[in-house]
């Protein structure tokens, strides 16, 4: 019998930051490992701080502190010294993990309380890869004596691997209220953020919907929490169930045991799921398992989740939102009409609006709405009151995929036209006029191009037999709402169909404008566990997620400086690109199908060689691809 040597590769930690950490998750991992620390009776203040000039993140708490033993441990992948059951942290991944996601370098010191030696521990990745005499029996710990009297343990990341940017402390703070929501109303903890205070976040709930949930499942366990309805609807998807394991927030606005739909867009809840086990990095629940699946049963089939999901279907939607979408845009410098509420969203919100009023500088508008056979929208005044009546069955109304851009469009109109409001009714005939003949003959007038055609102000590829995999089609309309800079889908997002082998893993590509990678994967993740995402990977990064991860579908953003002037990509240049995916960084799929997919493209008159040439000759490959038009 042979006994061979199974210490793992240095490049372990480095690897370890690869396998899916937003920043906010990575960030979080650590805060947890301070909770976990706080000493019994004591309200525990954790700091982070974020150090936009210095490039450097620094999580600080005066928990308990390590003695040399834990702090080895500590340092020990995936030593576990915790019981289940006791901490938020339980399979000994989660520091090195998150702090080589966050950077390459990160150094602990930590201290017991009444005493006055200090260990410190340092890793630095390109030392420890490349310096042969350290390895995993002889890591670095310094002894130290520090006069001054604290308690606690401080780690600083450097080197980072991931953007810092001002809109992340508004952001985080939000999101840190929500996650540790419970430990900050309870006052265990105290929680900054570049020395702002982060507050426990309280959903405003409608008086008397907030009710109870105590459900006995298998065994001892039970599914605790409370579900009612928020006082607003949420139009941006900000509705669901918060999922928590030991007070830790696992999951926001989850649509646990109910199904996204404007409908009921109210529901809100908070679920404590102790019972149910966690990927291992805490960033969603095993939903396989069988402890998941009865809790998601128990749940949706409960009496009171119920008739909440009734009452919410069953009310109209509330006009208050669509007044502050409304807003007079003179109010503020900002333009009040929120553009990033989707076309569906907007069609159902005003469906069942009425009228409401707003005050603005001209005092009260009433704005109303009807279904009439008239011009597209009228102006009145009675005892002092201007009324815009717009008429929900004109063809101009009908004609805008999101009326709303539309609406504002009318009280931009209304805001000058209400200067003078006694000469106003010449105007107003002349305009329902014109908008009718706009609509009539904006909607026989042929495309210019056979290939595109302009849609408001996107110019999209529209091909018979060519489109998005239906994998990505509901994260390209997200990321068409939320995401604010150029991005393009392409390579096999829309080649994909073309293939000719069975293949158990995806790579899916998308682009996006320099320095923009980061902040897209962390939307895309945000949005989706479906994916694993890699923004700008090494050769050596992608197959070890696809190693080490167990997805079949992967995401790869690329930085591209060109100009992106749609969200996906034409035939010729998703061909292009993945020829450059495959050829130049080497990824090792699909290299033998470029042929066998140029040929059906060109067969079935998708491919444009003209253009694929032109495209080519650009990025100085045209003599690499020739080959290929034999």
């Amino acid at each position: 019998m042979a006994k061979v040597d199974i210490t793992p590769d240095k490049s372990l930690i480095k690897k370890l930051g690869l396998t899916g950490y937003r920043t906010e998750q990575a960030i979080s991992e650590l805060v947890d490992n301070s909770i976990d620390a706080r000493m019994l009776g004591k309200v525990e203040r954790i700091d982070v701080r974020l150090d936009f000039d210095l490039r450097r993140i620094t999580i600080t708490d005066n928990g308990s502190g390590m003695d040399l033993s834990e702090l080895r441990n500590a340092l020990t992948i995936a030593k576990e010294t915790k019981k289940e059951g006791e901490k938020l942290g339980h399979f000994g991944l989660g520091m090195k993990s998150a702090c080589s996601t966050l950077g390459k370098s990160f150094r602990i010191r930590t201290t017991k309380k009444s005493s006055n030696v200090v260990y410190s521990a340092e890793y630095d990745e390109e030392k420890w890869i490349n310096d042969k005499s350290l390895d995993w029996k002889n890591f670095e710990v310094t002894k130290s004596r520090d006069k001054e009297s604290w308690n606690g343990t401080i780690i600083i990341i450097s080197k980072l691997n991931v953007p810092l940017y001002p809109n992340q402390i508004t952001s985080f703070r939000k999101n840190f209220g929500i996650r540790y929501g419970p430990y900050l109303k309870g006052k265990q903890i105290s929680l900054r953020l570049n020395s702002r205070e982060c507050n426990h976040v309280e959903p405003k709930i409608e008086k008397g919907t907030k009710k109870k949930i105590d459900i006995p499942l298998s065994g001892k366990n039970r599914l605790v929490g409370w579900v009612g309805l928020l006082e607003k609807r949420s139009i941006k998807g900000d509705y669901g169930v918060h999922l928590y394991r030991r007070d830790r927030l696992i999951k926001a606005f989850d649509k646990f045991g109910i199904r996204q739909h404007p409908e009921i867009a109210k529901i809100i809840g908070e679920l404590h799921l102790d019972h149910v086990p966690v990927s291992f990095h805490k960033t969603g629940f095993i939903e396989d398992s069988l402890e998941y699946k009865e809790s998601v049963n128990a749940f949706k089939t409960n009496s009171t989740v119920m008739d909440i999901l009734k009452s919410s279907r069953t009310r109209k939607l509330e006009v208050n939102e669509l007044k502050e979408i409304l807003k007079s845009p003179h109010i503020t410098p900002k333009t009040a009409l929120n553009t990033r509420i989707s076309a569906a969203n907007a069609k159902t919100l005003l469906k069942n609006a009425d009228k409401f009023t707003i005050d603005d500088k001209h005092g009260k508008t009433e704005i109303v709405f009807k279904d009439e056979d008239s011009g597209l929208y009228s102006i009145s005044e009675e005892d002092g009151i201007f009324k815009i009546q717009i008429n929900r069955n004109s063809p101009a109304f009908k004609a805008f995929k999101n009326p709303l851009f539309l609406i504002g469009l009318i009280k931009f109109e209304a805001d000058l036209i209400l200067k003078n409001p006694g000469k106003f009714s010449k105007f107003l005939k002349e305009r329902n006029e014109s908008w009718n003949t706009f609509v009539t003959n904006w909607s026989i007038t042929p495309p210019k191009k056979e290939k595109t055609v302009q849609i408001m102000d996107e110019k999209q590829v529209l091909l018979p037999n060519y489109s998005l995999s239906e994998d990505l089609i509901d994260l390209h309309d997200t990321l068409k709402e939320k995401f604010p800079h150029p991005f393009q889908f392409t390579g096999m997002s829309t080649l994909a169909p073309f293939l000719h082998n069975a293949h158990s893993t995806m790579i899916y590509n998308i682009q996006t404008s320099s320095g923009a990678g980061t902040e897209l994967r962390d939307l895309i993740m945000e949005q989706s566990e479906n994916f694993a995402v890699l923004n700008e990977p090494s050769l050596v990064e992608l197959k070890a997620v696809t190693e080490l991860l167990n997805v079949n579908k992967i995401i790869v953003i690329r930085e591209y400086v060109e100009n992106l002037s749609s969200t996906w990509a034409s035939p010729e240049k998703a061909w292009l690109d993945i020829y450059v995916e495959i050829v130049k960084k080497k990824i090792p799929m699909y290299g033998d199908e470029l042929s066998m997919m140029f040929d059906e493209l060109l067969e079935t008159c998708l491919l444009d060689l003209s253009k694929l040439k032109s495209l080519a000759k650009h990025r100085k490959i045209l003599d690499e691809i020739e080959p290929y038009f034999v």
